[in-house]
């Protein structure tokens, strides 16, 4: 029998538990050579009869596991499958839309014993026909990771995983805080409110979009100036190019802030200032996103923050909420969102927010594996 699940931050946590210890080195998606991964499976427990003839199927489709974040998504949720006793299918794509768009066409041609699907697209607004196809089968469908295009809500039945919102609100609100340090501290700003760059994720990508979208008004309305946006990639290597396209471009206005939407781009970010003459910390402010596995700047104070985002257990947050559905017939809420608290540097803070931020008991260590 499959479990009922409880939609609490403890009950996801439970089977998180069980896996915490597994790690990786990087941050959010980045794209991989040009190789379509082959689906993958997870032996799920027995199940009755009964279940066995209704099915118990669950298929994801995923951008590549050969990215450490996305990988670390799929083992939470294999966990969370097998531990509610469903049949895991993982679909992956290259980052390609039109990839991924192909490969629900070929599922839906085999798509017996599905009870649930969940999607994770490549582009959000160019997935929409796929997902309205997956929809229109009348098998559940929930959105994982991104949160749905404007006009698609419809064919889901509920988001399950980070809210990017959030997290671009988070972020620019560390970004005031490193702007007001860096003027208590005597820095001259280069206008009256600061003057910033925005390091995205690549362009179409819904994460990249919502992020700088919720992070903008915070920051005019706290008098900071953005004087260039790069949608660049995922990874420390776009980072660096990024950044020093942006300072080239922007050297004679003055930069005194870098909000980067994850700190896998902070790292690459950061490499390139100081190549560039800059002292991340002291005359310039770096801001990632969300944190991953190389915590060194965040150590020493050349990235000023970061959010803790916990892949694996977005994963097994996707599955769990499919499982309310396919248990109950519905949803509490149609957004169930994973926590994304800020994780200042000890350099600034009378506290180690490194070692005392937690989720459930879960701190940085445990969760930005990655």
């Amino acid at each position: 029998m499959r479990r009922r699940f409880v939609p609490v931050l403890g009950a996801v946590l439970a089977v998180f538990a069980l896996v915490a210890a597994a790690c990786g080195d990087d941050d959010e998606p980045e794209a991989a050579p040009a190789t379509t991964a082959a689906p993958t499976t997870t032996a799920a427990p027995t199940t009755t009869e009964a279940e066995e003839e209704m099915g118990n199927t669950i298929v994801a489709f995923i951008p590549t596991t050969t990215n450490t974040y996305i990988a670390e998504w799929g083992r939470g949720a294999e966990e969370a499958a097998a531990e509610h006793g469903y049949e895991l299918i993982i679909i992956e794509n290259n980052f390609d839309q039109a990839e991924q768009d192909t490969q629900v066409q070929q599922q839906l041609g085999a798509a017996e014993g599905v009870v649930a699907y969940a999607w994770w697209p490549s582009d959000n607004e160019a997935g929409v026909a796929s997902l309205q196809a997956l929809a229109d089968t009348g098998v559940p469908v929930i959105q994982t990771n991104q949160l749905p295009f404007p006009g698609s809500e419809q064919y889901v039945v509920g988001y399950a995983g980070v809210n990017d919102v959030l997290n671009g609100e988070v972020a620019a609100d560390l970004l005031v805080e490193a702007r007001d340090a860096m003027a208590a501290a005597g820095a001259e700003l280069h206008s009256d409110g600061g003057n910033a760059i925005i390091i995205g994720f690549v362009a179409g990508y819904q994460a990249g979009i919502d992020r700088s979208g919720a992070a903008r008004p915070i920051l005019e309305a706290a008098g900071i100036s953005v004087l260039g946006e790069v949608e660049a990639g995922f990874g420390p290597a776009e980072g660096y190019d990024a950044a020093k396209q942006l300072v080239a471009a922007h050297r004679g206005d003055g930069i005194d802030l870098v909000y980067a939407h994850n700190s896998a781009l902070a790292e690459g970010v950061i490499h390139a200032l100081e190549e560039e003459g800059y002292a991340p910390g002291e005359d310039i402010m770096v801001v990632g996103g969300t944190c991953h596995g190389n915590l060194e700047f965040l150590e020493n104070g050349k990235e000023f923050a970061t959010g803790l985002q916990a892949a694996r257990l977005e994963g097994v947050f996707s599955i769990n909420t499919l499982d309310e559905y396919l248990t109950t017939g519905s949803l509490a809420n149609f957004g169930n969102f994973i926590p994304n608290p800020p994780v200042r540097s000890p350099a600034y803070t009378d506290t180690n927010e490194i070692e005392s931020v937690t989720v459930e008991g879960f701190g940085v260590a445990d969760l930005c594996v990655y």
